[in-house]
């Protein structure tokens, strides 16, 4: 897994890409990745999970533990460009109803206005 970042400077937004599986041999690195961008007062976060093509239960723990942690340091968490399987996942979990999930990139940072 990789994940890489950029910023949306204007919206104060920092944008997540995450490349690979998630499950419970890479989700420890990813929290301390996310965690490190809390710590760093980037609580505006947009996860792009266009190339995740694997995610499990310790994955969806990741996201939601930092959702709750952002959203308690006055932020918010987003999610972007959901494969086919990853969005099943979402709905079968229904942890659709719990982040706002875009489709685009540019509708998830449009969000943040």
């Amino acid at each position: 897994m990789k994940v890489s970042y950029s910023e949306d400077k204007k919206k104060k937004v920092t944008i997540v890409k995450i490349d690979g599986e998630v499950d419970v041999y890479t989700s420890i690195s990813l929290k301390k990745e996310l965690n490190k961008l809390l710590e760093d007062n980037k609580n505006r976060l947009l996860i792009n999970l266009e190339k995740v093509s694997y995610m499990d239960s310790s994955g969806l723990g990741v996201l939601v533990a930092m959702l709750k942690k952002s959203r308690k340091e006055k932020g918010n968490l987003k999610i972007t460009n959901l494969t086919e399987s990853i969005r099943k996942i979402f709905e079968l979990t229904r942890l659709n109803k719990f982040f706002e999930i875009f489709n685009t990139e540019a509708e998830g940072l449009k969000s943040f206005d």
